[in-house]
């Protein structure tokens, strides 16, 4: 990334932290996706290893010569010459760097002007990285820290907070998901059929406990983590909007986050106090989200 992509003014570390942290939650499941589909579900720790190496390069650099003009594209743009180091040095993936090329051609191109069809397979990578976090063959209580951690972009220790557990047991269930990943050769795809009803039970569990542990934090100085219900959120809208998510319980699902959500703005008082339904000022409930859920909720009427 040129040095002339950055802009001028330096910004302090706190500001830059802020927003590495945000495009981070935005862009690592992206990244981290893309890259699986490359590099094989099997090396999952490669494509993360990159993703972590672009967040340091982004502390690193930024402080110092600003913020880039384009966020989004920076980071992309780093985390491709960062995989593209690593297929060049590791005989394993050098069959692998034409189709990488290729396809990371198609997602950047500076973030300018990218079409919806490329648009859509990054929708799937990350739908199909889903489905992979929530395989019957990975235990069900990693099901959820494993979606936190590869789609969502948190950290061990964050999702240990989250999960009145240490960081430790993280990152050893992490660890053993990964391994099972790995020899049960877990396939990078969106099931079909019967294996797709199996699998997005899963999906549809996992999207519910991360949601409600953001709108009632178990634990934390923070009562309600609202990141964590728009994440569910915005998983939840990459579901609904696929053909294998298209189901009446889907929708549902979709339609409880949504109007649920939509009254994240007005549950907290001054004082960081939770406050009652019947104590929440109506006009803070976000109207286009409710809109959102009444759709989704007509839609889950639909079908069987």
């Amino acid at each position: 990334m040129r040095y002339s992509e950055l802009s001028n003014a330096v910004s302090p570390p706190e500001n830059v932290a802020r927003v590495v942290e945000h495009f981070f939650r935005h862009e690592s499941g992206k990244m981290i996706s893309t890259l699986t589909r490359v590099f094989g579900i099997e090396h999952l720790n490669r494509a993360e290893d990159v993703v972590q190496e672009t967040l340091l390069r982004a502390l690193q650099t930024w402080p110092y010569y600003g913020i880039p003009k384009n966020p989004s594209a920076w980071i992309t743009q780093v985390a491709k010459n960062l995989a593209l180091d690593l297929i060049r040095r590791d005989k394993v993936f050098r069959n692998k760097q034409t189709e990488f090329i290729h396809l990371m051609e198609q997602t950047t191109a500076d973030s300018r002007a990218v079409t919806g069809s490329v648009e859509n397979e990054i929708a799937d990578d990350r739908l199909r990285m889903m489905f992979v976090c929530c395989h019957p063959m990975v235990p069900q209580e990693a099901h959820v820290a494993l979606a936190l951690r590869t789609l969502c972009g948190f950290s061990p220790g964050e999702i240990a907070r989250a999960f009145l557990t240490s960081e430790a047991a993280i990152a050893k269930r992490l660890t053993r998901a990964k391994q099972k990943i790995r020899d049960a050769r877990i396939p990078f795809e969106i099931p079909a059929g019967e294996e797709l009803t199996r699998r997005l039970d899963g999906v549809l569990q996992t999207l519910y406990l991360l949601f409600n542990e953001g709108y009632k934090a178990s634990e934390g100085e923070h009562l309600i983590r609202a990141e964590l219900c728009h994440e569910a959120i915005r998983l939840g809208a990459l579901l609904t909007a696929h053909a294998a998510g298209n189901h009446p319980r889907v929708h549902a699902l979709f339609a409880l986050m949504l109007l649920t959500g939509a009254r994240l703005p007005a549950r907290m008082d001054a004082r960081g106090n939770i406050l009652p339904l019947e104590e929440q000022n109506r006009s803070h409930w976000d109207q286009p989200m409710i809109a959102r859920g009444l759709f989704h909720l007509a839609q889950s009427a639909t079908g069987d």
